[in-house]
């Protein structure tokens, strides 16, 4: 399916609430979101300390395939992001905000602050455990997709060298790579804002999100390893109030249902 159509049919679906976007920049945003093979708004000039080879691409990620405990994942990653620094990632958060330049502002702040959540607060949460690995769960295995995942990146990254030096894009993949299979978190961060209101949120231990099983058929998107599952009702901020209040009533109903004496 072409991205622009599967976008057309993803805002019929999510509601365009925002009016402060318009459609073109709603189908924006979207792309930003769930296409990490999107534009990335680096300059080649901003690319320094050399290109990572595609070979080596190849071999870390047989490597992050064959990892046999979250653990083992965890130190493969780790090495990988070694390669990167500072200024890489200031580089991606730079791109980003050029790319959403043009986005409502209200909009485009809330989105630019997941994103720096999604790069800095990911890194800096990998190099803490990489030093002390003291994690629970730690020595169980990753998770089924973990291998797909790692397959798919290669073959990202492959295709992007095409076109492009795939070396910040790996670098985003590693990241969400460690976020979804290390930490079991979703890719992108509770709060981060969709057109039209949603957000990806958490209740009761579980990641919602109100496009996770719409993204499958995007190619290279990282939707279909996330652990978030789809929403079954609109995930908008004020929802969450609902839902604790929906379930007080269910608690007391429960107590007085119960109730013996």
């Amino acid at each position: 399916m072409p991205f622009r159509t599967f976008l057309n049919r993803l805002l019929r679906l999510i509601g365009r609430g925002d009016r402060s976007l318009s459609g073109a920049e709603t189908s924006d945003a979207c792309s930003f979101i769930i296409d990490p093979f999107a534009e990335d708004g680096i300059d080649a000039g901003e690319v320094r300390g050399g290109s990572i080879p595609v070979d080596a691409i190849h071999t870390a990620c047989r490597r992050m395939q064959g990892a046999r405990t979250k653990r083992e994942l965890l130190r493969t990653i780790a090495d990988e992001v070694a390669l990167f620094d500072l200024h890489d990632l200031e580089a991606m958060n730079a791109g980003f905000e050029r790319k959403v330049a043009n986005l409502p502002p209200d909009y485009r702040d809330r989105l630019v602050a997941s994103v720096r959540e999604e790069i800095f607060g990911a890194h800096h949460r990998l190099v803490l455990l990489s030093r002390n690995g003291s994690s629970p769960g730690m020595d169980e295995r990753p998770d089924t997709a973990s291998g797909a995942y790692w397959a798919m990146v290669a073959g990202a990254c492959t295709e992007k060298a095409q076109e492009k030096d795939p070396k910040y894009l790996y670098l985003k993949y590693l990241l969400s790579g460690f976020v979804m299979f290390v930490l079991k978190e979703p890719a992108h961060p509770v709060g981060t804002p969709f057109p039209g209101g949603q957000i990806v949120d958490e209740w009761e231990g579980t990641y919602l999100c109100p496009v996770r099983d719409r993204a499958d058929d995007v190619p290279y998107a990282l939707c279909p390893y996330c652990p978030a599952v789809q929403s079954v009702e609109p995930t908008y901020p004020e929802m969450r109030a609902r839902r604790q209040e929906q379930r007080k009533r269910e608690c007391l109903e429960n107590y007085w249902t119960n109730y013996k004496g």
